[in-house]
């Protein structure tokens, strides 16, 4: 595997020249947790603050050294809530997991660079503060639906954060430059929050497979267009760095199924994320 020093240009606001980890760390001394006796039933906080946002966690019943899913929704950079969560916490805290869903800020706002720095902030955070909760900061898990998917990828791969294993679940953006290639040199209109062509490989998580060691990955993709094919090169772009990867062909679902099908019990979705997650 390759051992590279993790790229110094990924920076997240144009007027600061600190590195993405370095953002990402600076929020863990001051932003301290309430101590927290695990529930006797299952549970939900919400809103806790991990620094530059805040996070939902949800618990299962007398939650201990338990691991832990942590989720980033999806909406085109720009929309959805850390709220949007289907049936996944009900499901995987029945399965004994702590479900983390995480809330960043919305492009305007925010650009996919600063919502990455927030993704891989809230996940030290985690990391380092799940334990007050019952969960365990060495069993992490990063998932993340199509912007999601792209932000997860990005925040991990770069080294801003280091979850245990990754989640890709259904986005164009591995590559912008490529999704771009593939539409007549333009990004497609749901894509138009990365519509800065000076920053496409900063911004594609594929620019960083070479990074460091990367977490086993699970890379999952729908029967949208393109998706099958922008999917697989991701992976075996990872697999070529010597990084475990794991793949799912849900050509069966559509864009949106392929995440509200995570958590119904019998959905083959679930099912792949679920042995995955045997990894932790």
């Amino acid at each position: 595997m390759n051992h590279k020093t993790p790229d110094p240009g990924f920076c997240s606001a144009p007027t600061r020249r600190q590195t993405l980890q370095s953002l990402a760390a600076a929020t863990l001394a001051s932003v301290t947790p309430f101590a927290l006796t695990a529930p006797a039933a299952a549970a939900s906080l919400k809103d806790i603050s991990y620094g530059a946002n805040t996070l939902d966690i949800h618990l299962p019943a007398n939650a201990a050294n338990a691991p832990v899913l942590a989720f980033v929704h999806g909406g085109a950079w720009r929309a959805g809530n850390k709220k949007k969560i289907g049936a996944k916490a009900r499901h995987f805290t029945n399965k004994g997991y702590v479900f983390v869903s995480i809330g960043y800020t919305l492009y305007p706002r925010a650009n996919a660079e600063q919502q990455a720095v927030q993704i891989a902030q809230a996940v030290n955070w985690v990391k380092t503060n799940i334990s007050k909760y019952g969960g365990n900061g060495d069993r992490v898990a990063l998932m993340g639906h199509s912007a999601g998917c792209h932000l997860s990828s990005l925040a991990t791969l770069s080294g801003a954060c280091t979850p245990k294993l990754l989640i890709c679940n259904d986005t164009g953006a591995y590559d912008i430059a490529y999704l771009a290639r593939l539409n007549n040199g333009k990004v497609p209109g749901l894509y138009s929050a990365l519509n800065r062509k000076a920053k496409w490989k900063r911004w594609s998580p594929i620019s960083y497979v070479h990074n460091r060691n990367q977490p086993p990955t699970l890379v999952m993709w729908s029967g949208g267009r393109n998706r099958d094919k922008i999917s697989i090169r991701f992976a075996n772009a990872l697999a070529a760095a010597g990084a475990p990867v794991s793949r799912f062909d849900g050509s069966r679902y559509n864009h949106l199924s392929i995440n509200s099908s995570i958590g119904r019990r019998d959905s083959a979705v679930t099912k792949a994320v679920e042995r995955f997650l045997g990894k932790l």
